[in-house]
């Protein structure tokens, strides 16, 4: 599958022609799986194409459901989790590093832990 690739914010983003376009968002591939409105990736320089696999692309499209921003730092990683039990929040999701730095948290101050970070879509991750 031929895939355009784009200049955003001198990054190089894959297009994977995959757009909200009531979200009006388009789904943007930097190595990891990020949003951008659709008005900015319309308007990207694009500076070549790259040919992925099917296999490729089903697995960069499964970061999508797995990956993003984490509500709490907002960085965006490959990888993330429902808040946990301690801290939880309703359609939110938090990355790994916000995860072990509330284990650490919970653990020193009130003896509490939280458990091992469950990635969203993988197995025996729990779904809120």
């Amino acid at each position: 599958m031929k895939l355009n690739l784009v200049l955003i914010d001198n990054r190089l983003v894959i297009d994977m022609n995959v757009n909200d376009v009531i979200g009006f968002k388009a789904d943007g591939y930097t190595g990891l799986p990020e949003r951008f409105d659709l008005d900015v990736m319309g308007e990207a320089d694009v500076i070549g194409t790259v040919e992925l696999s099917e296999e490729q692309v089903t697995k960069i499209k499964a970061e999508y459901k797995s990956g993003g921003k984490c509500d709490w730092c907002g960085e965006v990683v490959a990888e993330l989790s429902h808040p946990h039990f301690n801290d939880f929040a309703i359609g939110k999701k938090m990355c790994r590093t916000c995860w072990d730095h509330d284990r650490d948290v919970y653990k020193g101050s009130c003896g509490d832990d939280i458990g091992d970070f469950k990635p969203v879509g993988r197995k025996n991750s729990h779904e809120y």
